[in-house]
């Protein structure tokens, strides 16, 4: 099965396209500032400006985005992993997922629909149903 692309690292690539973006038209104003001012290694001034702020917004939002993969994506994809099981026929495979968030309730339910299912299952296997 090909893996498919997150959609966490396809918003990091249009965070950090943007931040690039930014810290480029920073360092293209203060290059002119300085230049119009007659500082002396104005092109020089305005590189070092740029690089420290792309630094410095790109470690924020790493950071951002690891406890957003961490607390969020892991449990979307154990959902995932579990509607998958599921949907082959494996209605012995539980998910668990801790917390009182949107995707603890969405985890519970799908394990409720589970529970019923299975049921359903064993009782039309001995001709209950």
């Amino acid at each position: 099965m090909e893996k498919k692309r997150s959609v966490l690292t396809l918003i990091s690539w249009i965070v950090f396209a943007g931040s690039v973006v930014g810290s480029l038209f920073v360092g293209v104003l203060v290059y002119f500032l300085l230049s119009s001012s007659g500082v002396q290694g104005a092109l020089t001034k305005a590189i070092i400006s740029t690089v420290i702020i792309q630094i410095a917004f790109l470690i924020p939002v790493f950071m951002v985005r690891m406890l957003i993969d961490r607390y969020i994506v892991s449990k979307i994809n154990e959902v995932t992993k579990a509607l998958r099981e599921v949907s082959t026929g494996n209605l012995d495979y539980k998910v668990e997922i801790d917390g009182d968030d949107e995707l603890a309730e969405l985890a519970e339910s799908f394990e409720r629909m589970r529970i019923s299912m299975k049921t359903i299952m064993e009782k039309l296997e001995e001709g209950e149903l």
